[in-house]
């Protein structure tokens, strides 16, 4: 339930995000929001993360879909495993999910679709990106952290639980091994 409500959330803050810089901006516009910080500068772009790769838009839906169909089997098989790796890849999830809807629904006056971008650093030369760009990269960072840092700890507990399990199922099988339905060991006394 987790994993669904936080990549709810991210796509919702993407896409709300982007609806507010298209219905109040023009394409170009921009303003300072932290000075010397990050501007809000309306851009479009028909490219990837960061607007790479321009005019591949099928290629990045084909990508995308096979993307997120893998994340959703991943959550739903390991979303248990540990807090930061659930959100992590909800994170991404949530935003190649928010992209995704901008390149199937989302078109510039030419009637190419294109993915919203406003987001720009100042304080360095760098691609004008989007919330769900953030969250992507948010989550690829939080999921190094959890393979580094946590996952050889989860893989340690869960080895001593299964250890645990087979000692458990072993003894339980050593233990009703001279004795089954007909079998005495009175000798008939």
């Amino acid at each position: 339930m987790l994993t669904f409500f936080v990549t709810l959330g991210v796509v919702l803050i993407d896409q709300l995000t982007k609806l507010i810089i298209r219905l109040s901006m023009e394409v170009g516009d921009s303003f300072r929001l932290i000075p010397g910080v990050v501007n809000i500068t309306y851009v479009q772009n028909d490219g990837a993360a960061f607007g790479m790769l321009g005019d591949a838009r099928w290629v990045f839906i084909i990508v995308s879909v096979a993307a997120i169909a893998g994340m959703v089997w991943f959550l739903k098989r390991y979303s248990k495993r540990h807090i930061l790796l659930t959100l992590a890849v909800s994170f991404v999830l949530g935003g190649g999910i928010g992209n995704m809807i901008d390149r199937l629904f989302v078109t510039d006056e030419a009637g190419r679709h294109v993915v919203t971008d406003f987001i720009e650093p100042a304080f360095v030369k760098f691609a004008v990106f989007n919330a769900a760009d953030s969250f992507i990269t948010v989550g690829a960072v939080m999921l190094g952290v959890y393979l580094i840092f946590i996952e050889p700890k989860v893989e340690k507990r869960l080895k001593a639980q299964k250890e645990q399990q087979q000692d458990a199922e072993e003894y339980q099988n050593e233990d009703g091994a001279g004795t089954q339905d007909g079998d005495n060991d009175d000798n008939g006394i």
